[in-house]
């Protein structure tokens, strides 16, 4: 019999599990490196795949607040991020459920729209779950406030900016 898998908010439990699962694509330079501590700070943020008791995946949703930007009416902004899954378990759609759930919680939150920075090489699976690309300039500042954290920042920024709205 195949294994259930369980989809579910994260505990505190969790932490170093979401953490070692995000590490394997930071050390490729795929997404940032998340510190323990602030896995912890956001752990209401994550949901995980969860199967015989291991964390197979993880996503978060990071609500940032409404927009105040020139021309806009103050739509709730949150973004999905640290899309994670063990390579083994990848191609068997946990990533897709991950990012549903984001999308069911954002709804039940009130969130206006939601957006993400990935690679180019996963922009198609994004858009399979409904965002658009959009120019980087089109998102408020605020949302750029990790990028210092980045290897890449600021002259080879290799990320693309997708947004969804609920």
């Amino acid at each position: 019999m195949k294994p259930k898998i369980i989809f579910r908010k994260a505990k505190i439990s969790d932490a170093a599990k979401i953490k070692k699962t995000i590490d394997t694509y930071a050390e490729e330079s795929v997404m940032l490196l998340r510190p323990i501590y602030e896995i912890y700070t956001n752990i209401r943020d994550f949901f995980i795949a969860e199967k015989e008791n291991k964390v197979i995946g993880c996503c978060a949703l990071h609500v940032l607040g409404k927009e105040y930007r020139p021309g806009h009416k103050g739509a709730v902004l949150a973004e999905v991020r640290s899309l994670a899954i063990l390579k083994e378990e990848r191609g068997k759609g946990i990533g897709t459920q991950l990012v549903k759930e984001c999308i069911r919680e954002a709804k039940e939150m009130e969130i206006d729209k939601l957006f993400m920075l990935t690679t180019p090489k996963n922009v198609k699976f994004f858009q399979n779950s409904g965002f658009k690309k959009i120019g980087k300039s089109n998102l408020p500042q605020k949302i750029w406030q990790e990028c210092i954290n980045c290897s890449r920042f600021p002259d080879d920024c290799n990320e693309v900016s997708l947004i969804r709205d609920i």
